[in-house]
């Protein structure tokens, strides 16, 4: 036997707290979990069953306060998201902590987690992206690590999403045609 647990008794800490981070977070709260939030920038605008905390009191465990049973990781790549979770990182995690990475591969030190879920430090993770797209290589290190469900980056992957970014990209077209800009990046 498998043995889960319930999100009902746990606490999520949800690592960028942006659309798809707080759509996560309002799943987890709907099962009863209390929701802790990180992010650079809170603009007021966002859930109030989200409490807001720094990075590290997210992920540690100081004394009588045990905070973050599970991370999940809904953050963009950039230079302050690489390797944010590595092995000081995972080091300050609840023992028996789990991890879900479903933001960029290199948000993520993979041989860090690969040797933290090893050691039994923490209970398991789900990752869906990785430092390049798959197919990986065998010899990644996160399809060797004990308690590890990874799947080939399509936790996006739906009949609605597909719908969805069909949409975007036909706006886009429509809005530049049109001589206005939408979705700017740069």
């Amino acid at each position: 036997g498998l043995v889960g647990c319930e999100l009902g008794s746990r606490t999520v800490g949800i690592v960028g707290a942006g659309a798809i981070g707080c759509r996560t977070a309002a799943l987890c709260h709907a099962f009863g979990a209390k929701v802790l939030g990180y992010k650079r920038h809170v603009t007021g605008e966002e859930p109030d069953f989200i409490q807001f905390v720094s990075l590290e009191q997210l992920l540690k465990e100081t004394g009588q306060l045990k905070e973050s049973d599970i991370v999940s990781l809904h953050c963009p790549i950039n230079e302050q998201s690489r390797n944010l979770i590595n092995a000081d990182t995972i080091a300050q995690m609840k023992p028996g902590a789990m991890l879900i990475n479903t933001a960029r591969g290199p948000v993520v030190d993979s041989q860090a987690l690969a040797d933290a879920l090893n050691s039994g430090h923490l209970a398991g993770a789900a990752v869906d992206v990785f430092e390049t797209e798959p197919p990986l290589d065998t010899a990644h290190p996160l399809l060797h690590s004990k308690n590890t469900l990874v799947t080939p980056h399509v936790a996006f992957a739906s009949a609605e999403s597909m719908q969805a970014r069909a949409q975007i990209v036909f706006d886009n077209i429509s809005s530049f045609l049109a001589g206005e800009q939408k979705n700017i990046i740069l």
